[in-house]
């Protein structure tokens, strides 16, 4: 077994997160948001303008899914960790051709690595009859974020751990 690599900066670049829009929430362009995840890969949250998360996505160079790797790191960063669960997490192998003629001659270097990524989809669900959604804060320093469900007519402003930091402050 073989650790795992950062990817090459070509590939990296294959795998930027390209443009989309928030289709379940609302119509708005989504934001694609680097975070410090697992190293020694990349992570990336893609959410709307108002924080509702659509996809998380985490991608390494090497021989094996990072899921379990992962799963650890986006629990530290959810309130509360239990929402993070293992049918929600999906895990691929990107191959050279679908990232470009560049990204495949360099991963056709290292035949024994492949491109490992991780992605996390939470769907909205019910909670005493209100329908919530995930919504991510990153409001906590550079490629840091804060994950938590809230009702999907909140404003993206409830991140618990924001609330904390405000009471403290009050005393």
């Amino acid at each position: 077994m073989t650790r795992p690599q950062r990817l090459p900066p070509i590939v990296e670049r294959a795998l930027r997160p390209k443009d989309g829009h928030c289709y379940r929430h609302c119509s708005r362009p989504l934001r694609a948001h680097r975070i410090l995840l697992a190293r020694p890969g990349v992570g990336w949250v893609f959410a709307c303008p108002s924080g509702v998360v659509s996809v998380t996505r985490y991608a390494e160079w090497g021989d094996r899914a990072p899921t379990e790797r992962v799963a650890r790191e986006l629990r530290r960063r959810c309130v509360p960790p239990g929402v993070v669960r293992r049918r929600d997490l999906r895990s691929a192998t990107r191959h050279g051709p679908e990232l470009g003629r560049a990204a495949e001659r360099r991963l056709a270097s290292r035949p024994d690595l492949r491109v490992r990524a991780v992605y996390w989809r939470v769907y909205p669900f019910a909670r005493r009859s209100v329908e919530h959604r995930l919504f991510a804060c990153f409001r906590h320093g550079a490629g840091e974020v804060v994950f938590y469900p809230a009702p999907s007519d909140s404003t993206g402003r409830d991140c618990p751990r924001c609330a904390v930091e405000r009471r403290g402050r009050r005393r």
